[in-house]
């Protein structure tokens, strides 16, 4: 899962001393007394903090991108903690007065990584894992949209658009033959990959999905676990600056994205999300292939010959559904 995928931007370094000062309105008379970088997280720099006087730590985040998306984050936030465990926000500045960058300080969450658990877990450990990351996502996509497209600071469509098989098929086109994209795939794969497009592409127009919101980044790196008298429970949903209203499938695809068809992580996670009261379209899998096909093609776009192991694993991730993906068509 993204295992040794380079970073495009390299996370901040920064020193004892340089935080206190650009975290000295969040703690007012007080000061941070140790830190240390963490996250797994490929866009974000995050530190984990403790504060004299107090037992608890904090998490001090550094966003890579704008005051738009930092304030989103927060609105975000606010919306779902009733019904989505998430790291509440403590202090945010957007204001970029104090540093570049806008930052925050979020509360301090405790568990483990779904991913560690899919890696290093039992059976019966991943089956709880999993099923219960699918009850979690069946509460995120509880918030329904008047309209698809992404949000601007206070949760308001601002740039509307949705996912017609002929959007599809244009973006696809664009990104296979007129952009990197077609380097890093080869000839014959791209070939593959645009009578995949082709044959499968026009199912999104038929699909009846409502938009939704939207994780957009829900994958074994962004929920912590925890383990309870019943099994594993999720105990954040972490990240959520790229969340934005569409449809379901852009989520299910991306968190079953390492995961072969009717695998076992599948099932009960698919389970999981059911038992919420979801119900699926009967081609589920494969138009949640569709919209990862998307996300897979964009990223390998922006690759550059400096991010060598996230080109290998893209292209093999799109390879397997090319080649494997209309084996979903039929369950």
């Amino acid at each position: 899962m993204k295992e040794g995928w380079e970073r495009t931007e390299q996370p901040l370094e920064l020193s004892l001393e340089e935080l206190n000062q650009i975290a000295a309105p969040a703690f007012p008379g007080r000061e941070i007394i140790s830190f240390r970088r963490i996250g797994v997280g490929l866009s974000n720099s995050n530190y984990k903090i403790q504060v004299e006087g107090d037992g608890r730590p904090y998490v001090l985040r550094f966003f890579r991108r704008g005051k738009d998306i930092a304030g989103k984050e927060v609105a975000l936030t606010r919306l779902v903690r009733e019904r989505v465990p998430v790291a509440e926000f403590v202090y945010a500045d957007t204001s970029c007065s104090r540093y570049p960058k806008p930052w925050a300080v979020l509360e301090w969450k405790p568990g483990v990584l779904l991913s560690d658990i899919i890696r290093d877990g039992t059976l019966e450990e991943k089956a709880s894992a999993a099923a219960a990351a699918g009850r979690t996502l069946a509460h995120i996509h509880g918030f329904p949209f008047e309209a698809s497209g992404f949000f601007g600071s206070d949760l308001m469509v601002t740039q509307p658009f949705s996912m017609s098989g002929e959007r599809f098929l244009a973006f696809m086109d664009d990104v296979i033959f007129h952009s990197p994209c077609e380097a890093w795939l080869g000839e014959e794969l791209s070939r593959e990959l645009w009578a995949f497009c082709k044959r499968y592409g026009p199912m999104l127009s038929a699909s009846q999905e409502k938009p939704v919101l939207a994780h957009s980044d829900y994958n074994g790196l962004n929920i912590l676990m925890e383990k309870g008298s019943e099994g594993y429970f999720v105990s954040a949903v972490l990240d959520w600056e790229e969340a934005f209203a569409w449809n379901r499938h852009a989520d299910l695809g991306n968190m079953l994205r390492y995961e072969a068809n009717g695998s076992w992580i599948e099932q009960h996670f698919i389970k999981g999300y059911e038992a919420e009261g979801m119900v699926l379209e009967k081609n589920w899998r494969l138009l949640s292939s569709l919209e990862d096909l998307v996300a897979l093609c964009d990223m390998l776009s922006h690759s550059t010959a400096e991010t060598p192991n996230r080109v290998q694993d893209l292209r093999r991730l799109i390879a397997g559904t090319v080649r494997d993906g209309g084996s979903a068509e039929l369950i």
